[in-house]
């Protein structure tokens, strides 16, 4: 159960990748009796260490952190579980007296937890089975279903992508509603409990960043720990082959790319093709303050009387 009444506004720090978040939370823990919880769609797993820039041990034990290493690579975190498991960090974060700062470029993570999503049904077993046997039957269909009964869903789903079709058709089929008249634009309530600040970049330094993070990557034995991962039984059926990073080291093992230096070039592609991702998921948040990379400034807006609550 949300709390509305929480008496001061709960910050918020994002940005898109490789943007700076976990050095500012470093500093602010200087000065702040801060905890951080973590809204990073990888950092939750148990595993994923060097590919997702996971704060190190030494890192974890000046500044704790929260929803990371949570699960396990073969078990699967929603939104809404993590808004669920967010409420709950807040209450204890704040029962003994620290602040609780939500921290990550995880956008459906973060709409979640701050009003902007609106609250749809469960996931239904038996319905999305049923739907995934169809597919199976018939390639094709689910999109066909889909573009007949609500066109605007379909084309932001596109053809492809079967994961989403399955849940706009599972919400009609639960519902009655097309999933388009679903979504009303969330809970401006909440929001306002929220003061969300984000970290923006110049794209040729952002870019610049990405890379250099990559080559340390690198050079801290990302390709050691997926070759771990290999050994332990995890492949691209897993979260592996959907993570950017492990997926390209996954190529460079199998020989489809054939040196470290192509490697490196397509983690940097696929990391700046998922930074303009975010930016778009990013634009449908009300009241995010944009900021460079100032640390006072981040600070002032954060935790300050004059920061913007939305």
């Amino acid at each position: 159960m949300i709390n509305l009444d929480v008496e001061k506004p709960i910050p918020v720090l994002t940005g898109c990748t490789a943007s700076g978040k976990t050095g500012v939370l470093l500093n602010l823990s200087q000065k702040h009796d801060i905890e951080v919880v973590s809204a990073d769609s990888r950092q939750v797993y148990r595993g994923l260490d060097i590919g997702t820039a996971k704060p190190s041990a030494d890192e974890q034990s000046v500044l704790v952190h929260h929803l990371i290493d949570f699960i396990n690579l073969d078990e699967t975190f929603s939104a809404g579980m993590f808004a669920r498991e967010a409420w709950r960090l807040i209450r204890e974060i704040r029962s003994r007296n620290s602040i609780p700062v939500i921290a990550g470029g995880t956008a459906l993570y973060l709409l979640a937890l701050t009003g902007g999503l609106d609250p749809m049904p469960q996931k239904c077993s038996g319905v999305r089975e049923g739907l995934k046997v169809l597919e199976r039957e018939t390639t094709g269909v689910l999109y066909r279903m889909l573009k007949k009964l609500d066109p605007i869903t379909a084309a932001a789903t596109g053809e492809g992508d079967i994961r989403r079709q399955v849940r706009a058709l599972e919400l009609y089929a639960l519902t009655g509603s097309l999933p388009a008249v679903l979504r009303k634009g969330g809970d401006p309530n909440v929001r306002k409990m929220f003061r969300i600040v984000g970290i923006t970049l110049p794209r040729e330094e952002h870019r610049r960043r990405i890379r250099l993070r990559i080559l340390d990557m690198i050079d801290h034995g990302l390709i050691d720990e997926v070759e771990s991962l290999l050994s332990a039984g995890w492949g691209r059926e897993s979260v592996l082959g959907r993570t950017i990073g492990y997926s390209e080291v996954l190529d460079f093992l199998d020989g489809t790319i054939a040196s470290i230096e192509e490697t490196v070039d397509a983690i940097s592609a696929n990391t700046w093709h998922l930074v303009r991702k975010q930016k778009n998921m990013f634009s449908r948040f009300e009241g995010i303050v944009w900021v460079g990379d100032n640390q006072e400034l981040i600070e002032e807006l954060l935790f300050g009387e004059g920061g913007s609550n939305g």
